[in-house]
């Protein structure tokens, strides 16, 4: 093959067709060493060996953004079969509870309960009843239950209720937290506009829900609420109180 060049050579010189050379000795005369795509270097002419950088560039751009799209589908995915288990297993309403026999049959499947414990009579309990209800709907995450008092009493027995309404608050099956009147209404009477945004939010805190969404009120406010964390937690028996 050497041999060939060379006489290609020779025969291009006999023929007085310098063209060739004088193309290949331009080419040497500019060329330098480039940096690659890849980290590597070779010596090339600088004016064409970044043609393709930009187009790489662009490749590896796309690239990153569909990743970026295939991964926030697989997550908006996955979410939405959860809320599907969620709904399956009753979540999206407020359950009533015939007694504490059904409550104890419903909290095995539920990570997360929140237990509405009321007599019926007073306004404050409907307001509650219907702010639970709306909260149902947008939490997912937990299973909300209401139970007359009436019917509650291994509650009423274990745990000295201070009055009525009252939540209680389930993680795992067990009673983590007792929400009296003076919590529930600490910040707001059950009648305000502003009550619905404390009790998501207070349940937030309590570990009931996953984010405090329906909660609308101003910075000011919540502040307030954070000043006055939460300090009740169940004792004795009714804390220790496992699901079967």
């Amino acid at each position: 093959a050497e041999e060939d060049a060379t006489e290609a050579l020779v025969d291009k010189l006999k023929c007085g067709d310098y063209g060739d050379m004088v193309k290949q000795a331009e080419a040497a005369q500019n060329a330098q060493l480039c940096v690659q795509a890849g980290g590597g270097v070779k010596k090339a002419d600088p004016h064409t060996a970044f043609a393709g950088g930009a187009s790489q560039a662009t490749n590896l751009e796309e690239d990153s953004y569909e990743a970026d799209l295939r991964k926030a589908r697989e997550a908006r995915l996955a979410q939405l079969k959860e809320q599907q288990a969620w709904r399956q297993q009753g979540h999206g309403s407020l359950r009533e509870l015939q007694d504490e026999a059904e409550f104890v049959r419903i909290i095995g499947p539920h990570d997360r309960v929140v237990v509405l414990l009321d007599d019926g009579r007073e306004a404050a309990a409907e307001d509650v009843k219907r702010a639970l209800d709306r909260l149902a709907k947008s939490h997912l995450e937990a299973q909300f239950c209401r139970l007359p008092v009436e019917r509650a009493y291994f509650l009423t027995t274990m745990v000295q209720l201070e009055g009525l309404p009252a939540v209680f608050i389930l993680r795992d099956g067990q009673v983590t937290r007792h929400l009296p009147p003076s919590r529930l209404f600490e910040f707001a009477s059950a009648s305000s506009p502003l009550f619905p945004g404390h009790l998501a939010r207070l349940l937030h805190r309590t570990g009931a829900l996953l984010s405090a969404e329906g909660a609308s009120d101003s910075e000011g406010e919540r502040s307030g609420e954070e000043d006055g964390e939460d300090r009740e937690k169940p004792r004795g028996a009714l804390g220790a109180w496992r699901r079967a």
